[in-house]
């Protein structure tokens, strides 16, 4: 004996929620079928949302720092343009020079024990500089080994076996006893140090490549 098949939609009465008359029609059964779908994927949307962090994300940028080469580093400061300090220190007594160089002119200022005073270079020609005018004069580097003050110079007497070390700080001791050490960053260098017997020389460089003519007329 075979059981009878319910019919899949029922009669309604006039008195049943709109739900139920809806839901006992086809079309009304797929409406609500698409309702329910659509609530569970929005529900879904709306979980991911607020699960998703947006906040502004920070990179940080892998930065490779450049190095020149020694030969580079020579070749910048021969270019005659940085600000110096140079202190020289003979038998406990300093004398200090400071100021800017830029090509064939600099001007600085030389402290010792005799005050301050204000000098300009001008291709190889040193002048005391006054209130209102300027004298020339002989004896800026008195007692001073002028050669130390001149890039070429120094460089001419270490420049192959500077340009063969790769360090950034590096010592030599000349055939006539003369002590030399250089100290560079990755850019530039940065200091040379001389030791001739009572006298050091220490000579630091820097704004290399970027002095102008308003820094010499200061």
């Amino acid at each position: 004996m075979f059981r009878k098949k319910e019919p899949k939609y029922k009669p309604t009465n006039p008195d049943d929620p709109w739900i139920i008359k809806t839901w006992q029609t086809p079309r009304g059964r797929a409406a609500l079928k698409l309702s329910i779908y659509g609530i569970f994927v929005l529900l879904v949307l709306l979980l991911i949302f607020f699960r998703t962090d947006f906040s502004p994300k920070v990179y940080k940028t892998l930065y490779i720092p450049y190095t020149k080469d020694n030969s580079t580093k020579i070749e910048d400061l021969k270019q005659n343009n940085f600000a110096y300090k140079y202190t020289i220190t003979v038998n406990e007594t300093k004398i200090l020079f400071y100021g800017n160089k830029l090509l064939n002119i600099e001007s600085g200022y030389k402290e010792d024990i005799n005050g301050i005073i204000k000098y300009i270079k001008e291709n190889d020609k040193v002048y005391k500089v006054g209130l209102t005018e300027k004298e020339e004069m002989t004896n800026l580097y008195e007692n001073l080994n002028p050669n130390y003050f001149s890039v070429n110079y120094i460089m001419e007497l270490i420049e192959p076996q500077f340009l063969e070390n790769k360090d950034n700080e590096q010592n030599y001791t000349l055939d006539n006893g003369v002590e030399i050490s250089i100290k560079s960053d990755n850019s530039d260098i940065k200091s040379i140090i001389i030791k001739d017997g009572a006298a050091l020389y220490e000579l630091e460089y820097s704004n290399i490549g970027k002095v102008t003519q308003n820094d010499i007329e200061k």
